[in-house]
């Protein structure tokens, strides 16, 4: 038998067997290439139970919000501020309030009896006093009511600042929660790249030196991606560290398996009815709502500066010798006095704060103009975004699933020379890039869906947890405000009303 007869019986041997490989997805001892359609497939299934089957103890997003919301020292110190901030309605109602202080004094005085004759002799003098002096308004004007409805409108404008920076801690920990997730996913497919890579290289060097219509370019790509392959792995798990961190700093643990979460929810169903909600509950368009109200509030309360006021004082005392000290012969004095102030002449203050005031409100009223057309602007691009992001994650599915089953029959064509190592190469990179691409859509999606909420108002504890346990600034404010009030307290503020 010819040589050209019996390698052609060896190869055309090899191939069959080769092909009985496939079929029963049975190694054959005879070379680790047969092994290779069996191993593909394990990993196949080994990606797949890791994409769809989340471990048992994989926290979920609402687990992680819960975390940021307790944890969060950003939140924190808004809460403190706000409460901060809440005592100015007390630092406000106190114009309302009596006050109350006690004075003593003790005087030795020695001085001529006549200042144009000193001979006459000299005057010496021993006293003491204790003195108790109330201290009630009882018009102001209206300075002090403005001055109360002004804090009142900066406090609900800082208890929607504190809903804005709630959506704002809860923003960056979904981006966090769901960056991490897309990296670790990435991370999964660029590991499996590699392992396909390397057993592509493997088949393609035994083939190279069985002669099999491999040639060493062939064997040179192979060997580049699988090294390019591995690049890109070293960057997503780089890139996967530092999403870590920043899961760390937003929600104060370590990630570990992380759930992948669905549509976010209360997301709005339409255009429409995303603007009116953004128009009725956006937190600093409410907040912007609240400033022009104050600002308002502050022009009355610098007009009530020249208006006159009226207060009551009453002094409770007693006099007598500083020493010794006999308290027999101390006297009473008791005084009550009702006081009318008319300011008249203030060198132009209350003028200047005048103007000030206004110039404050139209501040305010274009602040508000601005963040009206911001919101709607944030609305219509986050719902386009979810919009096209819901299509993108479907197409890019469909696209795994075809790109998955091109590179499986690329594979298996390629071991009968129906296909060069450059058409399995390609499918693999398409299939990677189609795997890549749905991670980074469903990341982009609930992003989107995350500023989507936000702009509307909903992104805060009590739409997504509410079995937890949450802050209530109105509790505050309201124990801020009865804190030092008298029972007369209503009477003079019905009284003191302003222009």
């Amino acid at each position: 038998m010819s040589k050209k007869v019996c390698s052609f019986l060896k190869k055309r041997t090899k191939k069959l067997l080769f092909l009985k490989a496939c079929l029963s997805d049975q190694p054959l001892p005879e070379s680790k290439v047969f092994c290779f359609f069996s191993s593909e497939k394990k990993a196949f299934l080994s990606f797949f139970l890791f994409l769809v089957m989340p471990s048992a103890k994989a926290e979920t997003l609402q687990q992680a919000l819960a975390s940021a919301y307790e944890t969060n020292p950003a939140l924190h110190a808004a809460q403190a501020s706000q409460r901060a901030t809440d005592e100015t309605d007390a630092q406000a109602r106190a114009g309302w309030r009596p006050t109350v202080s006690i004075a003593a004094a003790a005087q030795y005085l020695r001085v001529p009896a006549d200042f144009a004759q000193y001979q006459a002799g000299t005057i010496e003098t021993n006293d003491g006093n204790a003195t108790l002096d109330i201290r009630q308004p009882i018009y102001t004007g209206g300075r002090v009511a403005n001055a109360v409805h002004a804090a009142d409108a900066r406090i609900a404008a800082g208890q929607q600042g504190l809903r804005a920076t709630e959506a704002q801690i809860f923003q960056a920990a979904i981006e966090a929660y769901v960056d991490v997730l897309r990296d670790q996913t990435i991370l999964a497919v660029r590991r499996a790249d590699v392992a396909t890579l390397e057993r592509q290289v493997k088949e393609t060097e035994l083939r190279f030196r069985l002669g099999d219509a491999v040639t060493r370019t062939d064997l040179a790509q192979t060997q580049a991606q699988r090294e390019a392959a591995k690049a890109a792995q070293l960057a997503a798990e780089a890139q996967l560290t530092a999403s870590q961190a920043s899961y760390r700093a937003s929600i104060g643990t370590m990630p570990g398996r992380l759930e992948e979460p669905e549509a976010l929810p209360f997301c709005p169903h339409s255009l429409d009815e995303a603007i009116d909600l953004a128009e009725a509950a956006n937190p600093a368009l409410a907040q912007n709502r609240f400033l022009v109200d104050a600002a308002q509030d502050e022009i009355a309360a610098a007009r009530s500066a020249s208006l006159p006021t009226i207060g009551i004082e009453g002094q409770l005392g007693t006099v007598g010798p500083g020493a010794p000290l006999h308290t027999g012969e101390y006297e009473p004095n008791i005084t009550a006095t009702i006081t009318l102030t008319q300011p008249l002449i203030a060198g132009g203050l209350v003028a200047s704060q005048v103007r000030q005031a206004r110039d404050r409100d139209e501040a305010a009223r274009a602040t508000l103009e601005q963040t009206g057309r911001s919101v709607v602007q944030a609305v219509k691009t986050a719902f386009a975004q979810v919009s096209a992001g819901t299509q993108e994650i479907a197409a890019n599915e469909a696209e795994v699933q075809a790109a998955s089953l091109a590179l499986k029959g690329y594979q298996a064509e390629y071991r009968f020379s129906l296909r060069s190592t450059l058409d399995v190469l390609i499918a693999d990179q398409t299939l990677r890039a189609a795997q890549v691409s749905l991670a980074e859509s469903r990341h982009e999606t609930i992003v989107a869906e995350a500023a989507l909420l936000a702009s509307v108002g909903r992104l805060e504890a009590r739409t997504l947890l509410p079995a937890v346990s949450r802050y209530n600034p109105k509790a505050n404010f309201e124990h801020a405000k009865s804190a030092g009030s008298v029972p007369w307290e209503g009477a003079v503020e019905a009284l003191d009303h302003g222009p």
